[in-house]
């Protein structure tokens, strides 16, 4: 029995040495390649699909969605930055910028964002706040006000540093944030453009490092937003894409192939979680009607009342209904009649006003009359 005992133990121990190892997210609903993913509703902020979302981890250059959206809120888009001689010598990618030379802030966040420019990024955090230090500082308070809870960064490109990591919930969060803002949405969603000195001595020519944007399928449409790539991290994206009326955000980390998986979840956010809440011009309540043909007018939305909603959400979900108590005619179809409100785990995540569906002609003195 030893004996046995004794071949067996190390057999098992091959075992593991030779068995491959499964990312986390390869067993989980979606087989994606990636450590951590998350996809997210723009509109509510509704997580659609979750795996290690909230576990902190290396993001590379996606770091700089939240450096530049500092630039893009706290700095004046036309005036000059000198690019100074550390970051100038950064490593990484780079635009090549040189010590001496001015840029206008504005071009210099394009950089950072379109060609993922690691000088780009630090010459931002050294004009606006002295150091990349203290420029993280600004980082982390401006991710914990737009609700961040696992993140922590220490520089604004994203280079491998000790303690440097963020959950792909946060992520996902700093850039639903940041797609609010029309220049950071116009930036990311461009594939090339040109940036000049203010002396108009060099042009630099910036080419989107994000192959996914542009891409169609069917009625979905990539966007946006930042790739990100380094030894530690891995492949990174956050991607925004366009569906029906709404935009999807995703985030993938540590990812085998970044662009399959985010393709993955948009394919699984446009198939599974779009959702009709309410049916447009279809009678949901009736309302007493004062003075009127009829007792009551028949109420509902002018258009259907979508969401993007994940199918487990979907018992969470609460209708409120807020109806005028009474209506007075003559009225006429299209008036407000009350709102609904929809909630999901108590979150307000839509609103939609009521209206009259039909006509309700007034009494006359004849119909008083019985004539």
């Amino acid at each position: 029995m030893r004996e046995s005992l004794r071949c067996l133990v190390p057999a098992i121990l091959l075992i593991l040495l030779i068995t491959p190892y499964v990312r986390a997210c390869s067993a989980g609903e979606l087989s994606l390649t990636a450590d951590a993913a998350v996809l997210i509703d723009y509109q509510t902020g509704a997580v659609l699909y979750s795996c290690n979302a909230t576990e902190p981890l290396p993001p590379a250059s996606t770091t700089k969605i939240l450096a530049a959206i500092l630039s893009l809120e706290m700095g004046e888009m036309k005036e000059p930055v000198v690019i100074d001689h550390y970051s100038a010598s950064i490593e990484g990618t780079s635009l090549y910028l040189k010590a001496g030379q001015i840029f206008s802030l504005y071009d210099i966040t394009k950089g950072a964002l379109i060609n993922s420019g690691n000088d780009a990024a630090a010459a931002i955090a050294v004009h606006m706040a002295g150091s990349e230090e203290q420029f993280a500082a600004l980082m982390n308070y401006k991710a914990k006000t737009v609700g961040c809870r696992q993140n922590c960064f220490c520089n604004p490109h994203g280079l491998p540093q000790d303690g440097h990591a963020v959950s792909a919930c946060d992520l996902a969060r700093i850039t639903r944030y940041a797609l609010n803002n029309k220049d950071f949405r116009r930036i990311v969603g461009t594939k090339s453009d040109r940036i000049k000195e203010l002396s108009g001595k060099s042009v630099i020519d910036l080419y989107n490092t994000n192959r996914l944007l542009g891409h169609r399928d069917g009625d979905l449409e990539v966007i946006g937003v930042k790739t990100g790539t380094t030894s530690e991290a891995g492949q990174c994206l956050v991607a925004a894409a366009k569906h029906k009326n709404h935009l999807l955000i995703s985030v993938v980390l540590g990812s085998g192939d970044r662009y399959a998986d985010t393709l993955l979840l948009f394919e699984y956010g446009a198939s599974n979680c779009h959702y009709t809440a309410v049916k447009g011009k279809t009678p949901l309540f009736q309302v007493p009607v004062k003075r009127g043909t009829c007792k009551a007018v028949a109420v509902g939305t002018e258009k259907d009342v979508t969401l993007m909603i994940s199918p487990r959400q979907l018992p969470l979900l609460d209708k409120r209904v807020y109806l005028k108590p009474n209506i007075k005619a003559p009225c006429r179809k299209g008036e407000a009649a009350g709102r609904i409100e929809i909630r999901l785990e108590n979150n307000l995540i839509c609103t939609a006003d009521l209206v009259t569906l039909q006509d309700v002609p007034g009494r006359s003195f004849w119909w008083n009359k019985g004539i």
